[in-house]
């Protein structure tokens, strides 16, 4: 079973993104062993630069990351998969049978170093997504793709 980390900046605030992450979770069971975690978001006072918030932001999530996983940075500018494409992609990290690990910055997107260590960089959309909201698309995304691999008629 694919053992997946989604680490995230910040709480989830939002009811309706909270209850669909559980929704999902709970779904994905059977599939993969899913563990979201947060880490503290930058607090933004003292006109700080917004690089430097990325940077402190992007060692609490580089610092959290599971022992020889492999890392996905999900950015505006990465590789755009279809839902087909991911479920493929997904299941050759399943072969590899290392932990994959998904990191999703702040609203300020992640830093330059945590993009430099991912092993790749993935768009969920090229529309602009809340950092919230990223995270609900990424847990849909691996449940259709996991549905996908074992012909459940949910993608249909």
């Amino acid at each position: 079973m694919l053992d997946v980390t989604v680490l995230m900046v910040g709480k989830t605030r939002e009811a309706f993104i909270q209850e669909g992450l559980a929704f999902y979770q709970k779904r994905l069971r059977p599939y993969l062993k899913l563990s979201l975690k947060s880490v503290r978001a930058e607090k933004e006072e003292g006109k700080l630069p917004p690089e430097t918030i990325k940077a402190r932001e992007g060692e609490r999530l580089r610092g959290a990351v599971p022992a020889k996983s492999y890392l996905v940075a999900l950015d505006p500018g990465g590789k755009e998969l279809t839902s087909e494409e991911f479920a493929t992609w997904l299941a050759s990290r399943e072969e590899d049978a290392r932990p994959l690990a998904f990191l999703l910055g702040g609203h300020l997107g992640l830093d330059a170093a945590t993009l430099a260590q991912a092993r790749e960089r993935l768009a969920l959309s090229r529309f602009t997504l809340t950092h919230e909201l990223s995270r609900l698309i990424l847990l849909e995304q691996l449940y259709r793709a996991m549905t996908i691999k074992t012909g459940h008629p949910y993608h249909v």
